[in-house]
């Protein structure tokens, strides 16, 4: 439950700022977009199957660096319900994010019927810390790096946290054509693994959990521009693979 609050907290923090400028009309504090996909890939994860609007809600300062946030998700055959909280901080290819994570799906196999309970061994959450960096100028490589520091990540026994941990690459290999082209590759594994497997979030074992390319470009619909994008994705781990559809509607 602290984790819940403290992200409460800086949203409360944040919007004094926010109303307090609402006069400007350069600056625009609160904003929402909608996605319509026809899955939902995560991380080398198949998270749904099924075809799925998702949207985020969110709130940023006046430099547009600071953002707190919530993501929800649902697919059209209500196999797939989401509901996340967030906060993050970008500056000059530097971001830093706090996501907490509810996947409350039927079927899950975790707790998906109390959004409210962050008991170590009993929540249906996982808080997810991720630190990245993409390099400026004429290398824009982005690496980043994302451990799950509390929640649904203890193994098959439940006794303890096991961190686990996803890094990933990724590079614009393609810009300034019809088609935006970009590449990328993850590894995960586990910082504190249960004694005698590596099993993690992402795999049974540790190793490469994504490779990824990504096609985009916006499509014109008389004065309307949507943009949309295609991810190949490849999961060697858990020997994979998905591609995904996704239009950007607003």
């Amino acid at each position: 439950m602290k984790f819940k609050l403290i992200i409460m907290s800086m949203a409360l923090l944040l919007l004094p700022m926010a109303l307090h400028s609402q006069n400007d009309d350069t600056y625009v504090p609160v904003d929402f977009s909608l996605q319509l996909k026809n899955m939902h890939l995560w991380r080398g994860i198949q998270v749904s199957n099924s075809a799925l609007t998702a949207v985020d809600l969110n709130l940023k300062d006046k430099s547009g660096n600071f953002k707190v946030g919530i993501w929800g998700g649902a697919s059209f055959d209500s196999k797939f319900k989401e509901f996340d909280y967030y906060v993050s901080y970008s500056n000059s290819g530097f971001s830093i994010a706090v996501w907490d994570i509810y996947n409350f799906s039927p079927g899950v196999a975790h707790n998906n019927r109390q959004a409210f309970n962050y008991s170590a061994r009993e929540t249906g959450h996982f808080i997810d810390l991720s630190v990245a960096y993409r390099f400026q100028g004429s290398f824009p490589l982005n690496i980043s790096w994302a451990t799950v520091i509390f929640g649904r990540d203890r193994g098959a026994l439940n006794e303890k946290n096991l961190y686990s941990t996803y890094v990933s690459m990724d590079y614009p290999i393609l810009r300034g054509n019809v088609v935006d082209l970009d590449l990328g590759v993850a590894g995960a594994f586990a910082l504190d693994p249960e004694k005698g497997t590596n099993a993690n979030f992402y795999s049974k074992d540790a190793g490469i959990v994504n490779i990824n390319l990504t096609a985009s470009k916006d499509v014109k619909i008389g004065s309307y521009t949507l943009p949309v994008s295609v991810m190949a994705m490849f999961n060697p781990a858990n020997n994979e693979a998905n591609i995904q559809l996704a239009l950007n509607i607003f």
